[in-house]
């Protein structure tokens, strides 16, 4: 009968020895690249608590894309009651409102709160009414992609001491988006004892 013969033994220890040797010195020379490093963005500034209803230096390029259409003498105050949440808008969404002073305005706000239907008190920022300058605004509700508003005319009539303003409110789009579009103004002295009238045409 003929058997093959098995290896000697002795030699399994130098092998393994030897193999796990150059394994560490391959591991040694390997170059493995670190991974990129992607810098964080810059946080974005929150907003000031006395945002006053003059647009800031750093919202030009917001309030050049979301522009409304402003008759000679209004200024945009849309950042007024920016921190509206979306559901107390709608629930007073297409009422006009003409604020007259701090009072008012005021009482503006507990209304809001008073509706319940944000998930926080809203956030209050100031208008500076001393100067004799009204605060009227409104927020126009439809569906669409996006929505605007379009100056139709603004009429003074110092006889009936009567200001009107007339918008359209244009939607655009077939998207079954819900649109709450705000457009409030600041109203110079001058017209504080004027009836101030906003209307909107669809």
């Amino acid at each position: 009968m003929i058997r093959r013969r098995q290896p000697a033994a002795t030699f399994r220890p130098l092998l393994l020895g030897l193999l796990l040797a150059g394994l560490l010195l391959t591991g040694c020379n390997l170059n493995f690249d670190a991974p990129a490093v992607v810098p964080s963005p810059a946080p974005t500034p929150l907003p000031t608590d006395d945002p006053g209803w003059a647009p800031a230096a750093t919202e030009t390029a917001i309030a050049a894309a979301l522009a409304v259409p402003l008759p000679d003498g209004l200024a945009d105050a849309r950042r007024v009651h920016g921190r509206i949440c979306f559901e107390a808008a709608y629930e007073v969404r297409d009422q006009v409102f003409v604020l007259r002073d701090a009072l008012a305005h005021i009482r503006f706000y507990n209304d809001i709160d008073a509706l319940n239907v944000c998930r926080r008190p809203v956030q209050r920022f100031p208008f500076d009414f001393s100067q004799g300058h009204l605060l009227a605004g409104l927020w126009s509700y439809g569906y669409g992609c996006k929505a605007r508003h379009e100056l139709i005319e603004a009429v003074r009539d110092d006889a009936a001491q009567v200001y009107r303003l007339r918008l359209r409110f244009v939607t655009e789009g077939d998207c079954n988006y819900e649109l709450l579009r705000p457009y409030w103004v600041a109203v110079p002295p001058e017209l504080a004892a004027y009836d101030f009238q906003i209307e909107i045409v669809r």
